[in-house]
């Protein structure tokens, strides 16, 4: 008996543990917290891609992070030489033939979605894509490929092999499995093998394997739920009282039987309640509707609206967080002051590193993967993306602005060698650059008169004095 009792509290604090595990939460003392307040133990693509799709924040924290990095486009080329030479000419060439920046910045997005994207290469080699890729022709195309659309279907099993634990076959599908009860089209769609010289992973925040991807919404889900959850309910709630629920009220002589006597036409007679419910779906669809009562009165039910301003902040700062982008860049301010400096350099910050840290490494596997097959000719290259902190036009106009008044008080306080020429500038504001760069050479007697006033005067009397 005593090992039976010792068997059933083993099997009971392993049921518990189990059954805190199923719905999962970070408070110890509540292990069903996740389940009661609505949030999913475990999330699948499917969740990620409604949350992106469908909910203003995912949306916008994907978007704010993906144009930011990509509101210029990279330039692959030479790195001992800031020219450009034929080389880089032949890639941009290519690149711009299929549309090859756009469909990368459209790869990024899927990644930031689900764990990982995928990027399939066409390429025109007389092969069907089951086959390896040694070497082509030609690009024909990219295509970018959400999570739900390939998956791994043979792995290599060899312990003793390099590409031991690697993917030996792909499979990926034309349409995306998580919108098909939207695509009415008639598209086709079926499964087709894929060999891994022909695919391209993209998985950001994993050192190596694509199912450690970590989505950009997976840290702050939760909170999408919790803003969903403040914004819906905020809106029913307006709804409720908008849609004026009536409450009847009759005296205890009133006749109500009347309400529900059968009609002229022999129509059978309704309950008080069936009729009451016409009346006020009717006063609720036609603004001229009106009812009579006899006996009674009604009242509309109203319930009292919080403002939903405070907790809706609360959810959404703790998803900025989670995002890593400012609140104030990411959701913006409804009281006209515009992000500070210190957000726009944290943004800046955070794009930069994920340029070199992300996009750098897809984009250079694309090209050395070009290389080997014989389409991008071999040779050192090197990713350079334009700064993402670039001022705007009135940014650089005010430092025009601060430049040339930094010349004005040199020149006031005795500096003679002008601090900028006027093609630097011009060059503030990107303007191209003269010939003749509007400065004074040594020994001008403009110049020197500028200087010195006496100087002036005896230019002139010489120029006075000349026949």
């Amino acid at each position: 008996m005593p090992d039976q009792l010792a068997v059933n509290t083993y099997e009971l604090a392993r049921a518990r543990e189990d059954f805190a595990r199923a719905f999962g939460a970070l408070d110890a003392k509540r292990p069903t917290a996740w389940a009661q307040y609505g949030y999913p133990e475990h999330i699948s693509f499917p969740q990620y891609l409604q949350a992106y799709s469908r909910g203003g924040p995912g949306h916008g924290a994907v978007h704010r992070l993906l144009d930011k990095c990509w509101q210029g486009n990279p330039r692959i080329k030479s790195p001992t030489s800031d020219e450009e030479t034929p080389w880089e000419v032949g890639v941009k060439k290519l690149l711009d033939g299929i549309l090859a920046w756009k469909k990368f910045k459209d790869l990024d997005r899927r990644n930031m979605v689900g764990r990982y994207a995928a990027l399939i290469y066409r390429v025109g080699d007389g092969k069907a894509l089951r086959e390896p890729m040694e070497t082509a022709q030609r690009l024909v195309n990219i295509v970018p490929l959400y999570e739900d659309q390939i998956k791994v279907t043979q792995w290599h099993n060899d312990p003793n092999q390099e590409n031991f634990g690697q993917p030996a076959m792909f499979q990926y599908r034309m349409r995306s499995p998580s919108n098909l009860a939207i695509d009415t089209q008639g598209r086709p769609d079926e499964w087709a093998d894929v060999h891994p010289s022909r695919v391209q992973i993209l998985a950001e925040g994993s050192a190596g394997d694509m199912f450690d991807g970590v989505p950009l919404l997976q840290a702050g889900f939760n909170d999408l739920v919790d803003l969903e959850k403040i914004t819906g309910g905020s809106a029913e709630s307006f709804l409720k009282n908008s849609a004026r629920t009536l409450v009847f009220e009759y005296e205890k002589d009133a006749a109500v039987s009347t309400i529900a006597q059968p009609g002229a036409d022999g129509t059978p007679a309704k309950t008080v309640r069936q009729v009451h419910s016409d009346q006020t779906r009717e006063l609720n669809r036609n603004q001229d509707s009106s009812i009579v009562i006899q006996g009674g009165k009604a009242n509309t039910l109203q319930t009292s609206i919080s403002d939903p301003r405070g907790a809706f902040e609360v959810a959404a700062c703790s998803f900025a967080a989670s995002v890593q982008i400012p609140f104030t860049i990411l959701f913006g301010q409804q009281t006209g002051r515009l992000a500070s400096d210190e957000d726009k350099e944290d943004m800046a910050a955070r794009c930069t590193a994920r340029q070199k840290n992300e996009l750098t490494p897809m984009l250079t596997e694309f090209v050395a993967r070009m290389q080997a097959a014989g389409i991008i000719e071999k040779g050192e290259f090197e990713i350079e993306w334009p700064a993402v902190n670039a001022p705007s036009d009135k940014d650089k106009q005010e430092i025009l602005e601060k430049a040339t008044s930094s010349m004005q008080k040199a020149f006031q306080a005795g500096l003679t060698e002008p601090l900028f020429d006027a093609n630097e500038l011009r060059a503030i504001v990107e303007y191209e650059p003269r010939a003749d760069d509007g400065m004074p050479e040594e020994g001008d007697p403009e110049e020197d008169a500028q200087a010195d006033p006496d100087a002036q005067r005896q230019a002139k009397a010489q120029k006075g004095a000349a026949p």
